[in-house]
């Protein structure tokens, strides 16, 4: 059920972190989560495809949002600057849509 598909998300995550930190292959244990994330999208019947394409469409429109209330290229922003103008991002009415 889904609660066990979660929990193996849960579990999956773990190991990603662990293979980040050089116990084991970080290639191998995304892809696991990736197939966990699925496994859980199709309990909940859901397209997961779908999920992660609207996912990066949100992404997109936010970061285009980012661009243009940024007071100067982005390249040019500090890390702090970025993430402040991100969280502006995610309440602007043109990045929800």
């Amino acid at each position: 059920d889904v609660t066990g598909a979660l929990e193996k998300v849960r579990e999956e995550t773990q190991e990603v972190a662990q293979a980040l930190e050089g116990r084991g292959d970080p290639v191998e244990e995304l892809g696991d989560l990736l197939f966990a994330a699925v496994k859980a999208g199709r309990f909940l019947g859901l397209d997961s495809e779908q999920a992660l394409t609207r996912a990066c469409d949100k992404f997109i429109r936010r970061f285009r949002t980012v661009e243009e209330l940024a007071p100067c290229a982005l390249k040019e922003c500090s890390l702090e600057e970025l993430e402040a103008l991100w969280a502006q991002a995610k309440s602007h009415p043109e990045a929800q849509a």
